[in-house]
């Protein structure tokens, strides 16, 4: 029996981590209230409901009940409007600047050029866009007074190269602070693991670009979760599945697989049979449970194809059944019950052609299945196409 560990650990420490860091700064207390002045703030420069307002402004005093110099109304004023300021003079609005304060209020009494200015200077230094920063800024607050984000900035330049600035960036404007923290902690180490498993930078980077949350766990868990891309899934690690292996376990706990396991087994298949498909799709076992039991329902009870098929052909398993292989394979069937093309030719053919190829090939030129096309797929088979096509492959 297949035996997987469910590592989400990894992500689960940080999140503990960051609840924790949560409650020591902001848990509630009966002898903090809020803030009049800095409520009546949020709500007359920034349009905060009454009662976010309210508890903004409590998360606020009891940040200012830990410093020794306090804050009065009028510099509060004046500094807080030179931060708003200087928030939208580098691409922030007021709904990135609302999400900022609702969660660190804090930053209103912040100095820009001590705290703020090297911050968002290193941003733009680096390639940032305004828009870039903002996105940033609007997934991950904690940027702008923490230096997490830009120790894994650092060390993202270490694995990517530092030329590579555009994926760096396209990385970073999805990290929120588990995603940072993981970066910065944990990345590198990690890919020292991998480089000594013999895996080429280029596959490392091309993943990271694609997946970085299976390169954030801890090391200890990450080398753990390695040896069972091996032991476990039988993917050896000169292999291209590898990094995909590697992603499905980081992914899903052991009970998620191994009921996506049965269900290929409800079906007939041997766990051999199973195993196989791993090792030529990992990915495959990515898919919802209810998925793999439509497909199959119509891959193997309407077409009859056997699991060895399936296995070795496994690409159909991400397509989806609506927008693609039902459509093609009822073209399919009408053109070989007129005569137009010959008895040959095999749905999975079909399948792997882009839409406008598949158009060209198999319905423009016969008018008689215009209407099965469209009847199929609820578009004329003369529409222009939208970008990236009809049908394509679900994101595997």
């Amino acid at each position: 029996m297949l035996k997987l560990g469910y590592y989400n650990n990894g992500v689960k420490a940080l999140k503990f981590i960051d609840s924790i860091r949560h409650l020591i700064f902001y848990s509630t207390s009966t002898s903090i209230k809020s803030n009049p002045y800095f409520g009546n703030y949020l709500i007359e420069h920034l349009g905060f409901s009454k009662q976010l307002a309210r508890s903004t402004s409590t998360k606020f005093n009891q940040i200012q009940c830990r410093r020794i110099k306090k804050v009065s109304s009028s510099k509060f004023v004046s500094n807080a409007d030179s931060v708003l300021a200087y928030l939208r003079q580098n691409g922030l609005n007021d709904t990135h600047i609302r999400i900022v304060v609702s969660s660190l209020p804090n930053i209103l009494v912040s100095r820009i050029k001590q705290t703020l200015k090297p911050k968002v200077d290193y941003f733009m230094n680096f390639g940032f866009s305004k828009s870039d920063f903002a996105q940033v800024v609007s997934i991950n607050p904690y940027v702008l007074l923490n230096g997490q984000f830009i120790r894994a900035i650092e060390a993202l330049k270490d694995v990517m190269g530092c030329d590579n600035h555009v994926n760096i960036i396209r990385i970073m404007k999805k990290s929120n602070w588990n995603t940072t923290s993981g970066l910065s902690n944990n990345l590198i180490p990690n890919v020292a693991v991998l480089r000594d498993y013999g895996i080429s930078i280029e596959l490392i980077r091309d993943r990271l670009l694609v997946h970085p949350h299976p390169f954030l766990r801890r090391t200890v868990i990450f080398k753990d979760l390695l040896v069972r891309v091996e032991k476990d899934l039988g993917i050896p690690r000169y292999s291209s599945r590898f990094l995909l292996g590697l992603h499905l376990l980081a992914s899903f706990s052991q009970n998620n697989i191994e009921s996506k396991i049965k269900m290929f087994e409800s079906f007939g298949w041997m766990r051999s049979d199973v195993m196989d498909l791993i090792r030529a799709n990992p990915f495959c076992l990515a898919l919802s449970e209810a998925r793999i039991k439509k497909s199959l329902e119509f891959l193997m009870n309407d077409l009859v194809y056997e699991p060895a098929y399936i296995a070795s052909h496994n690409v159909m398993l991400g397509y989806s059944l609506e927008k693609r292989i039902v459509p093609r394979n009822k073209v399919l069937l009408a053109l070989k019950e007129k005569g137009l093309i010959k008895m040959h030719h095999s749905l999975y053919t079909t399948l792997l052609l882009s839409e406008p190829r598949f158009l060209e090939r198999y319905v423009l030129p016969f008018e008689e299945v215009h209407e099965v096309y469209a009847k199929h797929t609820g578009r004329s088979p003369l529409q222009p196409l939208t970008e990236g096509g009809v049908g394509d492959k679900d994101g595997l």
